[in-house]
């Protein structure tokens, strides 16, 4: 295996290559300490990607996503509705493919967090427990750090999955032979407001409500649709 690697790379190349590898970290990242500045404001939105400081090129670390934790809002006037609380939360590198995780994240959208936590507590899929346990450390920080009163009255409102680093590897095959292996990772966000959970039908909310009615008639005409030229 060596003596093919160092045909397919010079010395330099080759140990310059083995020094990146071994650089690379893929343990979950918790970024739970605070930066010194404070924002203020409701129209600041984060950068998708940031630089690091142990790897020059962009990794799309979601490090601002928790940023959203530290925006501070200007007191609500007399007579106003009282804004909601909310708490922002991730968990990165995890090992999978974003495809098939993609339809987990969709579907504690809208739950309540009791019922999200035990919907991927039955799921086969084993990448949903570390899932589950990133909704259980949202929730956990919501009654610790933001003052909400009860951990149950949360429900999930966004949750969504990011494609992170995907590692190529060699796996050996007869007659010297190679297939190249990839090593996929993506991240886990999500976002908690507080209030019941408005469920599938109200997740757009009042602004959207022809949303849920074109749904329901593709939903009915998919049920209904026939199959020309059969016996049924």
């Amino acid at each position: 295996m060596t003596s093919i690697l160092q045909k397919l790379f010079p010395r330099q190349t080759l140990s310059t290559t083995i020094t990146w590898f071994r650089s690379l970290s893929f343990t979950p990242v918790y970024h739970g300490k605070p930066p010194p500045e404070v924002f203020r404001g409701s129209n600041w939105q984060p950068a998708d990607t940031i630089r690091t400081d142990n790897h020059p090129a962009t990794l799309g670390i979601p490090d601002d996503w928790d940023k959203y934790n530290r925006v501070v809002y200007p007191p609500t006037a007399p007579g106003e509705e009282p804004r909601k609380g909310y708490i922002h939360h991730c968990r990165t590198y995890i090992r999978g493919n974003i495809k098939k995780y993609w339809f987990l994240a969709q579907m504690v959208r809208g739950m309540s967090i009791d019922e999200a936590i035990k919907q991927l507590s039955f799921h086969k899929l084993p990448t949903a427990i570390r899932m589950r346990d990133t909704l259980i450390e949202a929730q956990q920080m919501a009654v610790k750090e933001h003052n909400i009163e009860y951990k149950s009255n949360l429900w999930v409102s966004q949750s969504y999955t990011k494609r992170a680093l995907i590692v190529k590897g060699l796996r050996r095959r007869p007659k010297y032979s190679f297939t190249a292996i990839h090593y996929r990772y993506f991240h886990y966000m999500v976002r908690l407001e507080e209030g019941p959970a408005p469920g599938k039908e109200g997740l757009y909310g009042p602004e959207w409500p022809e949303l849920n009615d074109r749904l329901n008639k593709r939903l009915d005409r998919l049920n209904n649709r026939k199959l020309l030229g059969t016996i049924a």
